[in-house]
């Protein structure tokens, strides 16, 4: 029954939606249409002025009814038409001689004047002028040797002079007032020449500024998160925005700039369409691609995706003959059209599911909670199959029969969580993932084996109260192992006092003998670390020594059908826990064997301290004293390692009295360095008595 009510609803939503978002579509496309013939009108009416203005002043000089020479009556005209045509922003005149006056209207609509007039000595004098409501005139700029640009170098001029006809030219900047560049614009560009003949007399334009363009558009609807800007195509096939609403915003911080400095360093251009600092520009631009030189003058649709919201518009050629390359470009939130008609959605969605609810609410009620409990039931047991034992607030029910499964889960954790203290998690994890139950079986393994064990703890225990006894070496069995487990390693058990673990299985691990070196040097600045606060509160300060061997072992389950134990065994497994002691004869804290040394050359600094045959082995090997991570050892201690190096090599080629000068070199710069004592020894005892000639100096440690 809830099933068949809720299609039913579903079905009559879904089609009363689809209704309402054509409808809307079709009113939103309307609207753009209508919106962008509206802004195509108002361009072509400042097109249309500015060519109508152009064309009569041109006809004013021809016929003589003007002089061009006469700069001051010229003006007086040109201001006198810019109180008629409130869209021009500029009136000028330019000729071949470097004579230049023009008639502009500020952003705040108040006129000036200005002349740049040639002097005999080859200088221009520039004299600007404002003009009151009343006609009055007042000088706000006479510079004797202006640098302005002659009028016969400024593009527009070059551009109408070189085609000999009347064109519209590209966006540039105007300059504005005194010397500086002022406004982006665009400039009806008209040749004068004498009438009879072909002599030319100058260059008109009749100006409209962009910014004026952008106020515009700041007033053209089209939703409050909607925008609609111009974009010009230059001679090159470089888009440009010429107006966009942002570029007249009145906070300085917000508002876009639409010039840049040229790239010659002389003064700004109008900025390139891809530096923008609009997403939603480039976006709308880079959904065009090629197709710019190409764009209609009928209206096209266009639907982008700027950083997540949809946004539908369009765009259309301004398609005047002999007019600029202009392309009108709107865009409206999908949200901002379709808003209503989603919240009306939803509200049909509520209302229909508020009447299945209320048919089902009686035959949900109890179902629900019955699924809700077994469904965290269910969850609980999936993460036991995972070995994940976060303890949780138990799963409470009124029904007899949940609350206890739901309590024998609890319990079931709470004897997992004792059981994961007893053996590698990862071996569990993996052991469950396979399915397979653990049977006995070993496999041969490369691993880096960690043996240490606490100095003089016989001792110690001996002079402490149990509790405190019990309280220290917790404190220290859980810091050490826990930087084994942080660094990947299996801690394989716990021999009173002393820890052996492995890298490199139950999961294999690349670099597990750098892992193992890195686990023993943190474990021994923490050691050091709570041997301060052991100290404070009255307790010994525990020091402990560690041996690392890579090599090959047997890992895996060993025991019997009914009891097994995870671990490693094998000569590598013995290596390790002879390193270990022989740290006592060394006076070392990190004993690492050759084939580990091998492996974390490049990462750790080690010092070669002795070939030794351990308990168990007649082959010598070297062993190392681990002095650190290269990047953490200071200069003085890979001095001092080297030396002690060389002192060996010398040693081993029996080279008595020299290897003993090093030696001693060693021991003076460390006094405590307990091998570099022995190693004197030895030197001293050969020099009296030279062993054999089959010597090979292995050192056999006493069992």
């Amino acid at each position: 029954m809830l099933v068949v009510l809720l299609t039913a609803v579903v079905l009559i939503g879904a089609a009363g939606y689809v209704y309402a978002r054509f409808a809307v579509e079709n009113l939103g496309n309307q609207v753009l249409v209508q919106t962008a013939e509206r802004v195509g009108q108002h361009v072509e009416h400042a097109l249309d002025v500015a060519e109508a203005e152009a064309s009569t002043v041109r006809n004013l000089i021809v016929r003589g009814w003007i002089d061009p020479q006469d700069h001051e009556h010229a003006t007086d005209y040109f201001l006198a038409a810019l109180r008629a045509r409130p869209s021009l922003s500029y009136l000028t005149f330019g000729m071949p001689d470097g004579r230049y006056y023009h008639a502009f209207r500020d952003r705040d609509g108040g006129l000036s004047g200005l002349w740049l007039i040639p002097e005999d000595n080859g200088d221009r004098r520039l004299i600007e002028f404002v003009v009151d409501r009343d006609g009055r005139r007042e000088t706000i700029h006479d510079i004797a040797k202006s640098v302005r640009t002659p009028p016969f170098e400024r593009p527009y001029y070059l551009a109408a002079r070189d085609a000999g006809k009347a064109l519209w030219t590209e966006s540039y900047v105007f300059l504005g007032s005194g010397e500086s560049l002022d406004m982006p614009g665009v400039s009806r560009s008209v040749p004068v020449y004498r009438q009879g003949g072909g002599e030319l007399l100058g260059v008109l334009t009749a100006d409209f500024d962009l910014n004026a363009m952008s106020r515009f558009l700041t007033n053209v609807n089209v939703g409050p998160g909607g925008l609609c800007f111009l974009i010009e195509v230059t001679s090159d096939g470089t888009p440009r925005v010429i107006a966009h609403p942002a570029a007249v915003h009145p906070d300085a911080e917000a508002r876009l700039d639409l010039t840049e400095p040229a790239p010659n360093g002389n003064g700004r251009v109008t900025v390139s369409a891809e530096k923008i600092a609009d997403p939603r520009v480039q976006r709308f631009l880079s959904s065009l691609g090629d197709r710019l030189a190409t764009i209609p003058p009928s209206f096209s649709e266009v639907v982008i995706d700027v950083d997540g919201e949809e946004y539908v518009g369009g765009y259309r050629h301004l398609d005047r003959n002999g007019g600029p390359e202009w392309i009108i470009c709107m865009l409206i939130p999908e949200a901002d059209l379709f808003g209503d008609v989603r919240r009306m959605a939803k509200l049909m969605a509520l209302m229909g599911l508020g009447g299945v609810v209320i048919a089902g609410a009686l035959s949900l009620l109890l179902s629900l909670r019955v699924a809700g409990s077994l469904g965290n039931i269910a969850r609980e047991t999936r993460e036991i199959g995972r070995f994940e034992l976060t303890q949780k607030e138990p799963v409470l029910s009124r029904i007899e029969e949940i609350s206890t499964l739901a309590s024998a889960v609890e319990e079931m954790k709470t004897s997992l969580r004792s059981f994961q203290k007893y053996v590698p998690s990862e071996l569990v994890r993996e052991l469950l993932a396979s399915g397979q139950e653990a049977k006995l079986g070993g496999t041969r393994k490369e691993l880096t084996v960690y043996f240490s064990d606490i100095v003089g703890f016989t001792t110690i225990s001996e002079k402490l109260p149990p509790d405190d006894l019990v309280r220290l070496l917790s404190s220290y069995l859980e810091e050490m192992t826990g930087e084994v487990l942080k660094n990947g390693g299996t801690v394989d058990k716990y021999i009173g006092d002393a820890i052996m673990a492995f890298w490199g299985a139950p999961r294999p691990r690349e670099l597990h003998a750098l892992d193992a070196c890195r686990t023993a040097l943190a474990n021994q600045t923490r050691l050091a670390e709570l041997r301060l606060d052991w100290e404070r509160v009255g307790l010994p300060a525990l020091e402990a020594r560690i041996g690392l061997h890579t090599g090959t072992a047997t890992v895996g389950n060993f025991g019997s059908p009914n009891r097994l134990d995870y671990t490693a065994i094998g000569d590598t497994v013995n290596v390790a826990s002879r390193l270990e002691g022989l740290n006592r004869i060394y006076g070392t804290s990190i004993l690492i064997s050759e084939s580990t040394q091998e492996a974390v050359r490049e990462q750790m600094v080690t010092r070669p301290l002795d070939k030794v045959a351990v308990k168990g082995r007649k082959a010598g090997m070297m062993v190392y004293d681990l002095v650190g991570e290269i990047g953490n050892v200071t200069d003085a201690k890979k001095e001092w390692s080297k030396k002690y190096a060389e002192a060996l090599d010398l040693y081993f080629s029996g080279n008595w009295s020299v290897a003993l000068e090093g030696f001693e070199a060693v021991q003076t710069a460390k006094p405590d360095d307990e091998a570099a004592r022995l190693m004197i020894e030895r030197c001293r005892v050969y020099l009296e008595n030279p062993p054999d000639k089959d010597w090979d100096g292995v050192f056999h440690a006493p069992k």
